[in-house]
């Protein structure tokens, strides 16, 4: 009977290892299942120059996923990204455009970024304001501004834009000529990308500051408890987010070789699912560099293999919805499944 027991225990063991597995890969076997349904329906999905495309177009969705990411980890969220985006970009922009080099150009539309991080942190920190709504009025309030210096939303054009500048979003890492005539292109972008979540890898794992955003989004009364500066660790974060966001616009804008007014609307959405399906792969759900990292995959590999098998842009949200619920789905029912046993 003692050893049925054991057997028993022991398989039991085993069974919730299997579940916690799926659990935190969750994402990572629908991003798979995904790529195996798209190299079965469109040929052309698995080349390399359709790679290095995916990899182009994911980068700056990967940096506002990126500074996102800070905020998430606090215990917060930022809808605001989208202003932080399109700040940064209008003004480097605009210092381009009154005949500023590129570098100070560059460093005031990340001050941009800085100064709506600050606006946000002060009423969530000082004024004691839930995140979500200080950040939902910075959202109105930054694109009412935008549509007021475009007069009504028209792009500032960059006619004659600084090489250097024009680098940072359309220049190449290297390029090579495939056989079949395909060129495969890498693009800067996908290395600042990878830089920038390398570096927040670091300091979210590795470092005290990391340790203790973590501790504030877990529980913020404990982290205070245990003498963590809430209220400073709350303005690192936002401040991050800004800067990081402004960034993107920056690249963005590079890219466009044009700031475009409220185009930083078109990555919230996908920045937030990014964010928060890559959760999903911690193991105590908490938002992280590698997961977001497959999140923003996700969502650039979909949105590439919808668009190659012809589905209509208007459709492709509603496809990426359903998996989302999908992804979201599993998880759940395979928590609920080990919790119960």
């Amino acid at each position: 009977m003692s050893k049925l027991t054991v057997k028993k225990g022991f398989y039991s063991g085993d069974t919730l290892k299997i579940e916690k597995s799926l659990t935190h890969f969750s994402t990572l076997i629908a991003l798979i299942g995904v790529i195996l349904l798209f190299s079965i329906t469109t040929p052309s999905f698995l080349s390399m120059s359709n790679f290095a495309n995916i990899l182009s177009q994911s980068s700056i969705l990967a940096l506002v996923s990126i500074g996102l990411c800070f905020v998430v980890a606090s215990g917060g969220i930022d809808l605001s990204v989208a202003v932080s985006f399109d700040i940064g970009a209008m003004v480097a922009v605009m210092m381009l455009q009154e005949g500023f080099d590129w570098l100070p150009a560059i460093l005031l539309g990340l001050a941009a970024g800085a100064v709506v991080g600050l606006f946000n942190s002060f009423f969530v920190v000082k004024i004691n304001i839930s995140p979500f709504l200080v950040t939902l009025g910075t959202l109105f309030i930054g694109e009412s501004i935008e549509k007021i210096v475009t007069k009504g939303g028209e792009p500032i054009y960059l006619p004659g834009m600084n090489e250097i500048f024009k680098f940072l979003g359309r220049g190449s890492l290297f390029v090579l000529e495939a056989e079949e005539g395909s060129r495969i292109d890498f693009k800067f972008s996908i290395l600042l990308a990878l830089l920038t979540a390398f570096i927040a890898h670091f300091v979210l794992k590795r470092t005290i500051f990391g340790r203790h955003l973590y501790a504030l989004g877990a529980k913020k009364e404990a982290a205070a408890l245990s003498g963590i500066p809430i209220g400073r660790y709350t303005i690192y974060a936002f401040l991050l987010s800004g800067v990081i966001c402004a960034l993107a616009g920056i690249i963005g804008s590079s890219v466009l070789t044009a700031y475009t007014p409220l185009s930083g609307r078109y990555y919230l959405m996908d920045a937030i699912g990014a964010v928060f399906i890559g959760s999903t792969l911690s193991r105590h759900g908490h938002a992280n560099i590698p997961g977001t990292l497959i999140g923003v995959l996700f969502f650039g590999i979909v949105a590439n293999g919808l668009s190659l098998i012809g589905i209509n842009f208007y459709w492709q949200g509603v496809a990426r919805g359903l998996l989302i619920f999908l992804i979201l789905l599993i998880d759940a029912i395979v928590s609920k499944k080990r919790f119960s046993t």
